[in-house]
């Protein structure tokens, strides 16, 4: 990182020497993580749905009631179940035009893409040619009653998308909005669809080389890979607690489904000089989200991965950018399924995705599909390991690799990534503190949903329940009220400044907190551990039962160690 960027200027309260003692066996003890359980009402009528197209038009739970009673459709499903909804194709002709009361044909029949998300921000993708007049159901309700909050460990409520004609594997619940994509509603032809490649020096801030690219080129210029004929899938979460990586691969293999044509990813990186044993490759996507996939992965992947390839094409959209997912990662395996215990194999576990539900991290490898990719950048892996480590009601520890993942979500992180201009003009980007206290202030340690989301514990936080404490290895240490701190995006634990991530020997490695509520003598730098104190007595509240430690994380003792052992070189 520049030296240019100003240590923080923090209270010196230096503890003694047996405290960074102290610090090092709460960094080899560090404990893993566990999940979330959301325990929001399914049966809440406060939801809406959200249309978007040539217009937008939302619609509440009320407005949703009406239109079923005056065009609602029942699916009876092979179990017996009777679902009533609305039909999908009365809710795509509300945006496909000007004219809210018709289905467009004329512009279905040109195409375009139907994006159905749910609040997880997992989504389904059709084509106009898919649907049927009463096949397709939007339902609210089964059996005479709401529908329920979850099946297992597969979220339902408040909407789920079923019918007769909806393929094997493609329906969805816990449905928040719908979005038409391309050229035929936007009325816009479309635009050449371009991707940048950049390759970083060995301290990762400096470019050596960058080109851009458009996916035309790409396709006349370099090699093509896939036939658009064969089907290559991402094995999503099985929501079997019993088999979570399901060697078989015979679970959830319609999450990503296409027959893609694209370019070996080796070929584009070998256009600004490639990447060398130990490089890292970032794949960053237009809403921000982010893979990172290593140097094997890309110039020596093993067999059952097969060749890592940008599709700029699928047998069922067409180029880009009418294939509105394109330039997408598929990884071209010889049984045609990149599997999530085919992750474990071939990446390591920091490059591991997971989806969270009901208490379970579910692997899923579905979560490395990248879409829309526009950059591609060389990093050199040369990076010191670090962790977090976090004790209260859960006592836990974030990895290095997973605090960049967090940040790395793009539009679906929900906030996790916010940035802070200092008074000197230094950007500094982290995550907010009360995200990471919600990770381990009650039971609830994550949540996938954007509605509801259960994660933080406001009532806790309103009745100033605990005392938050940051620390560093060299024993400084910072605190804040739980009310001080509760959803201020203006309390930031940061990684990074001016588009660099704090190098070992910058004085701010590896955590620092900035933010425009920061005063000057609490921004501390060199963060590894975040405590919460619980205060019995607060009014209103109570800490919750004993702490509970979550699963051995071998790699963050490993990272702690090593952290650890770095501060006490530092001191003597």
């Amino acid at each position: 990182m520049n030296n240019m960027i100003p240590r923080a200027e923090y209270q010196q309260e230096r503890a003694p020497f047996t405290y960074l003692m102290a610090a090092l066996f709460l960094l080899a003890g560090a404990t893993g993580i566990v999940t979330a359980e959301s325990t929001a009402d399914s049966t809440a009528t406060s939801w809406t749905l959200t249309l978007t197209g040539a217009g937008e038009e939302t619609i509440s739970a009320n407005a949703f009631h009406e239109i079923k009673a005056r065009s609602g459709i029942t699916y009876t499903a092979p179990d017996g179940s009777v679902y009533t909804g609305v039909p999908l194709k009365l809710l795509i002709g509300m945006v496909d035009d000007a004219d809210p009361a018709t289905f467009n044909a004329t512009r279905a029949a040109e195409g375009y893409s139907i994006i159905i998300r749910a609040t997880d921000w997992h989504d389904r993708i059709f084509s106009p040619s898919d649907l049927t007049d009463t096949g397709f159901c939007i339902a609210d309700s089964v059996n005479g009653g709401p529908l329920p909050g979850q099946d297992g460990d597969i979220k339902i409520a408040p909407l789920i998308l079923v019918g007769e004609d909806v393929p094997a594997g493609m329906g969805i619940g816990n449905i928040m909005d719908i979005t038409l994509v391309g050229a035929a509603i936007t009325g816009e032809p479309g635009d050449t669809v371009s991707l940048m490649v950049i390759r970083y020096d060995e301290e990762g801030g400096n470019v050596l080389n960058a080109t851009t690219v458009d996916c035309r080129w790409m396709r006349d210029h370099l090699p093509i890979h896939g036939d658009g004929v064969t089907t290559y899938s991402f094995q999503g979460p099985t929501f079997d607690t019993a088999d979570l990586w399901n060697p078989t691969e015979d679970k959830n293999l319609e999450k990503v489904q296409e027959a893609p044509r694209g370019t070996a990813i080796s070929d584009l990186c070998d256009l600004v000089g490639g990447m060398q044993e130990g490089d890292e490759l970032r794949m960053t996507s237009t809403d921000g989200y982010v893979v990172e996939l290593m140097y094997e992965n890309i110039y020596t992947p093993k067999e059952k991965q097969g060749t890592a390839i940008l599709a700029w094409e699928t047998k069922k959209e067409g180029f880009v950018p009418e294939y509105t997912g394109g330039p997408a990662l598929f990884f071209l395996s010889p049984d045609h399924v990149f599997g999530n215990q085919d992750m474990k194999e071939c990446t390591d576990p920091g490059y591991w995705r997971y989806y969270w539900c009901a208490g379970t991290s579910y692997p899923s490898v579905a979560g490395l599909a990248v879409r829309n990719v526009e950059k591609l950048e060389i990093y050199p892996r040369k990076q010191a390991d670090w962790a977090l480590n976090l004790s209260g009601y859960l006592t836990t520890s974030i990895p290095k690799k997973e605090f960049e993942q967090g940040l790395a979500c793009g539009e679906r992180a929900h906030g996790h990534a916010i940035t802070y201009t200092d008074d000197d003009g230094h950007v500094w980007r982290g995550m907010p503190l009360y995200m990471l206290v919600g990770f381990v202030d009650d039971a609830c340690q994550h949540d996938e949903n954007l509605v509801d989301n259960m994660a933080y514990n406001v009532t806790l936080a309103k009745n100033d329940a605990y005392t938050v404490i940051l620390a560093n290895a060299d024993g400084d240490t910072v605190s804040f009220t739980s009310r001080e701190i509760m959803r201020n995006r203006d309390y930031l634990v940061v990684n990074q400044a001016d588009n660099h991530t704090f190098s070992v020997d910058s004085g701010i490695w590896p955590l620092a907190l900035r933010g425009k509520a920061v005063p000057k003598e609490k921004a501390i730098d060199g963060i590894t551990t975040l405590t919460l104190v619980y205060d019995a007595a607060s009014s209103g509240s109570a800490k919750p039962p004993d702490a509970m430690p979550a699963p051995f994380p071998w790699a963050a003792v490993l990272a702690g160690i090593a952290l650890a052992g770095y501060a006490l070189r530092r001191r003597s």
